[in-house]
């Protein structure tokens, strides 16, 4: 059964913190990080290129510019027990890292990357830390390639904070069993492209699993999706997919988004936007939500969804109404399909309500209906000029 966890994302960042604070200033049980009965373990610091030849126990920090940690498919992880206090590979202030074939697992934080430039990290697997699986803060390029598995995390299976950029290329990435899958804030961005060689790979995400919510991008942040690119977000605790605080949900050309089966609602924006742009009616992005345990897209606060004539945009199947506009939003939706959603026990496909805004044009809307709490008061054009109130 899943657990319904809070949608606030302010609630889980003071989390977040919180309990990273509290281990750090607890420190490690006696002889837990080392071995048995022993003291916490001292790192092994990479000045050079550096190839493991066997499993390590130590934690790795990453101790020069320009070099290059391949673990050759070793587990870093500390000796056999709970997990350790410490964390397993990090870095501070480093440019031209890369980081390949690395299983961590079991310490406090799996891959921390702090004051960083150009770090590339290629097949990796993060899993069972105490609290985030990668932890990027304060940098300013990711590049992910490879796979890419971050699970079972106390806290974040992704978390970026502080100007961080990430760039998926030819890359498929997995977040799932943590307390929340990615978390993109404090003016960070999550891109996703396409590789452009002459067999190009799509990259992918998905999050699913999680206690809380899959992805957020908060606090003036994006996510933006290029080219043959995925992303799935189901299963989880409480939103599939939210934005708040100035960030956007960016889709271009081929991009395919999918939020479905989450206990909350599919896509909830709240002062930010999601944008789904093309020029070519070949290769059009893809928006689809259903199966949720409320709205298919709530928006609040002033959020905008804004879709257009080739897009494919539709919304079925949810409990907590379709299409909700609430607060002030306003919803710009060009050829959507918008059907069997409800809202206690009744049809309710698209609600627009306090105050919002609604240009539909060309859309299926099952029952050809907009509904409304007030009938003055919230706005419409395009095909529909009158609402009916709930």
């Amino acid at each position: 059964m899943k657990l319904y966890a809070p949608a606030s994302v302010v609630a889980l960042l003071t989390v977040s913190a919180s309990q990273l604070s509290s281990v750090l200033a607890q420190g490690p049980p006696p002889g837990v990080g080392g071995p048995p009965g022993g003291p916490p373990p001292m790192p092994l610091v990479i000045t050079s290129d550096t190839i493991l030849s066997a499993p390590q126990t130590l934690p790795i920090v990453i101790g020069a510019d320009h070099i290059t940690l391949d673990c050759d498919g070793n587990t870093i992880a500390p000796f056999p027990g709970p997990p350790t206090f410490v964390d397993g590979i990090s870095m501070n202030n480093r440019i031209g890292i890369t980081i390949k074939n690395c299983s961590v697992k079991n310490w406090l934080r799996g891959i921390v990357l702090e004051a960083f430039s150009s770090v590339e990290l290629e097949n990796i697997e993060i899993d069972g830390n105490l609290v985030n699986g990668l932890d990027a803060n304060d940098g300013s390029h990711i590049l992910m390639k490879g796979s890419f598995k971050s699970n079972n995390n106390g806290v974040f299976g992704i978390s970026m904070q502080n100007d961080v950029s990430l760039t998926m290329k030819q890359s498929q990435a997995e977040c799932m069993g943590n307390t929340a899958g990615v978390q993109i804030g404090l003016r960070s961005s999550y891109t996703m492209i396409q590789d452009r060689n002459s067999a190009p790979q799509p990259s992918t995400l998905e999050t699913y699993d999680n206690t809380a919510f899959g992805i957020t991008a908060t606090s003036n942040s994006h996510l933006f999706l290029f080219g043959t690119t995925v992303v799935k977000a189901y299963n989880n605790g409480s939103n599939g997919v939210t934005a708040f605080t100035k960030s956007a949900i960016e889709l271009d050309r081929d991009a395919t988004i999918e939020s479905y089966n989450n206990a909350l609602n599919g896509f909830r924006v709240e002062d930010s936007s999601v944008n789904m742009f093309t020029v070519n009616p070949a290769t059009v992005p893809v928006l689809k939500s259903y199966g949720n345990g409320e709205a298919g897209v709530f928006l609040g606060k002033v959020g905008v969804f804004d879709t257009n004539d080739s897009a494919v945009t539709e919304i079925s199947g949810n409990t907590g109404g379709g299409l909700v506009v609430d607060n002030n939003s306003v919803a710009t939706v060009r050829g959507a399909n918008i059907h069997g959603n409800t809202l206690d026990g009744e049809q309710r496909n698209v609600i627009v309500k306090f105050g919002s805004h609604g240009d539909f044009e060309g859309n299926t809307i099952e029952g050809d209906v907009i509904h409304c709490d007030y009938l003055i008061g919230n706005y419409l054009r395009g095909d529909y000029w009158f609402c009916k109130r709930m």
